[in-house]
């Protein structure tokens, strides 16, 4: 009888060593409002205080009214299989430039050309596809190689 509680009690014992985790840990992304992306370790015995970038620096803050671009992306879609299935993407993100160009004003004109992001499909027509915010509205604009674009925030 003795031996079967033992059996017993060393089952329990293992079940519980398999059973029991004393500490989780897990990383969360988190995607900032300009597209960055942060990862935050999650503990459940632990809170860490998060810093993003240079903390001397201070964000430039944006009037309400004013262009925030979302999305840029620049090139065009081949519509020749070339034996695989679907069609093939040819685009460079152009987000950067128009950010750097665009952001924090309330119009915005650009020249749809291979300057934002060099030439993706070449020899090929291609188009600027725009996706910024006016406050709380998002906008969507499309334009086509040396066309004007013109961004704007009343």
């Amino acid at each position: 009888m003795s031996r079967y509680v033992s059996v017993f009690f060393f089952l329990l014992l293992t079940a519980g060593l398999i059973v029991c985790v004393p500490h989780l840990q897990a990383e969360m992304k988190i995607t900032l409002k300009d597209g960055k992306i942060i990862e935050v370790p999650v503990s459940e015995d632990e809170v860490k205080s998060i810093e993003y970038g240079d903390a001397q620096k201070t964000a430039e803050v944006l009037p309400e009214k004013a262009i925030r671009m979302q999305s840029a992306k620049y090139g065009n879609i081949s519509f020749e299989l070339e034996g695989e299935l679907g069609y093939k993407h040819y685009f460079c993100n152009a987000k950067d430039a128009l950010v750097k160009k665009c952001d924090g004003k309330n119009n915005c004109r650009i020249i749809v050309g291979n300057s934002f992001c060099g030439d993706p499909y070449p020899g090929k027509g291609k188009y600027l596809y725009v996706e910024y915010t006016c406050g709380q509205k998002l906008k969507r604009a499309k334009k086509s190689q040396t066309e004007v674009m013109v961004l704007k925030c009343p």
